[in-house]
């Protein structure tokens, strides 16, 4: 085995090292709730337990770089400066309301940005890929769950009506003559999909030198696991179909993906490994001329990473505020205790949940509210304006109702249970006095009131009614009883100084 001779660092060499390590020393230290709540994620969702690799593999192919990194010429850049700052802003506000996607995501691009800072562009420029792959450290990708399930249903129905099965689709529900089935979000293959492109983009990387062929290898990373997911499911239900719902159910189910997936990705891999490019060595420069880094650019950028601390300290701490007023709105409401047709929202403030009556019809309403003082949050994925469990939505759409003076919002959900039930959903959130269908632009304004000390409490409602055929009737009990009853739900959400503090009147239905 030869020896491998690693470059020599001269003297100004070193000083950058040490400055990076500095740089990163002060990241580590300022953001390490965050960096903690990604590897939280990683050791208990199966769906992202490979983010644990993806530090060392990125460091991997730094290492693979190091006589290149050795040539290239060293140049502190003040131009990442800025974009250094304005992911800190990022961070800053996207941690104040435990937005994580977002705040994790921030704090992974800073790394790149302080290479550039500290050594320049040529070396980010060198280390784009492993430094840009540290990206699939973030656990993210859970918002496309509904749209794969939606293109999982799709192929089922289609091909299962090609194999001359009969099938009938409602929403999520797949009814055949052996029995009914559910596109639920473990069959949706989000977790196929991103471990797919996780390994497909690493392997286009070291595989191909042509730009193309690695962005055609990326495309099939992305578009062979959604069609195979498809056929899977599609193969569960065809093998459950043939025997009587003996097989492909239950632990088979999660058997039989877990093998299908890992064919999936060979044949994928070894197909594209007959189009893989020969690396060709590339030539290393001498070692480039380097001058040491300045101490101005060390302060400059561990003082950008401190911003958040300093004015969280010279900030004064936020106030009580605000009140509630929900006194009346209970008042009107006939209380339930724990049903399906109640959203699942947890660590609120305050609750209310009950049944208005309507032409002999049961509405059911709910309310939750979020002070913002607090460090739970209002939108988060185990927030859910209906239980997932239970429930699967036929279809979903944006209304906007206008109600005496004030315009408002809404999201409008039709829900169908196993058992044949439907319900319609109408929802939306609400920041301070302002209300709207959109989570995002309610989060949004909820960090605003956090980061700058005004009140921007967080609030949610929901009104549903049952009914057997017509969603468009019900849409119509749903709008008159919001008419009715909506200027309750309004002084609910006021904030007027005499009425009782919300700590003091939590709600658990």
């Amino acid at each position: 085995m030869s020896k491998v001779n690693l470059p020599e660092l001269s003297k100004p060499a070193r000083s950058y090292a040490m400055t990076l390590t500095a740089f990163i020393v002060v990241w580590l230290l300022c953001f390490s709730e965050t960096l903690w709540s990604m590897v939280a994620i990683w050791l208990r969702s199966d769906t992202y337990a490979h983010g644990i690799l993806i530090f060392p593999i990125s460091l991997y192919l730094v290492w693979r770089k190091r006589q290149h990194i050795a040539a290239t010429p060293l140049r502190p850049d003040v131009k990442a400066l800025p974009l250094l700052f304005a992911l800190v802003v990022v961070w800053y506000f996207a941690n104040a309301v435990a937005v994580n996607v977002v705040s994790q995501l921030a704090v992974v691009l800073m790394l790149p940005v302080l290479v550039w800072l500290c050594c320049g562009w040529q070396l980010l420029k060198l280390l784009r890929f492993p430094l840009l792959y540290l990206l699939f450290a973030v656990p993210m990708g859970d918002n496309l769950v509904p749209w794969l399930q939606d293109i999982t249903a799709d192929i089922t129905v289609a091909a299962l009506q090609l194999s001359q099965i009969p099938v009938y689709r409602d929403g999520l529900y797949l009814s055949t003559p052996t029995g009914l089935f559910l596109v639920a979000e473990a069959c949706s293959g989000i977790r196929y999909l991103i471990a797919s492109v996780a390994l497909g983009t690493l392997y286009a990387y070291l595989t191909y030198t042509s730009r193309v062929k690695q962005l055609v290898f990326c495309l099939a990373a992305v578009v062979v696991p959604i069609l195979a997911n498809g056929v899977r499911a599609y193969g569960i239900v065809l093998i459950a179909s043939l025997t009587d719902m003996k097989h492909a159910v239950g632990v088979d189910h999660l058997i039989y993906g877990w093998i299908f997936f890992g064919l999936i990705i060979f044949i994928m891999f070894f197909i594209g490994g007959f189009f893989a490019d020969k690396q060709r060595p590339q030539p290393v420069a001498s070692p480039a001329a380097i001058k040491p880094v300045p101490l101005p650019l060390l302060l400059s950028g561990v003082s950008v990473m401190l911003i958040p601390l300093l004015v969280n300290l010279l900030l004064p701490p936020l106030a009580q505020q605000p009140f509630y007023s929900t006194k009346q709105l209970e008042q009107s409401l006939t209380p339930v205790t724990e049903s399906l047709a109640l959203p699942q929202f947890s660590d609120s403030s305050a609750q209310l949940a009950g049944i208005w009556q309507y032409e002999n019809r049961e509405i059911w309403f709910y309310a939750a509210f979020y002070q913002h003082t607090d460090d739970k949050k209002l939108v988060s994925w185990h927030n859910q304006p209906y239980q997932t469990a239970s429930w699967t939505p036929a279809s979903s759409q944006r209304r906007k109702l206008q109600i005496g003076q004030q315009s408002l919002a809404l999201q409008e959900v039709d829900l169908r249970a196993s058992n044949g039930q439907k319900r319609l959903l109408w929802y939306w959130y609400g920041s301070g006095n302002y209300f709207s269908a959109d989570p995002y632009l309610i989060t949004a304004m909820q960090a605003m009131g956090k980061v700058f000390h005004f009140s921007q409490h967080g609030s949610f409602y929901a009104l549903s009614v049952y009914y057997e055929d017509d969603p468009v009737q019900a849409g119509r009990i749903l709008q008159q009883t919001l008419e009715q009853r909506f200027s309750l739900i309004a002084a609910a959400n006021s904030a007027e100084p005499e009425q009782v503090s919300l700590a003091q009147q939590v709600q658990q239905p």
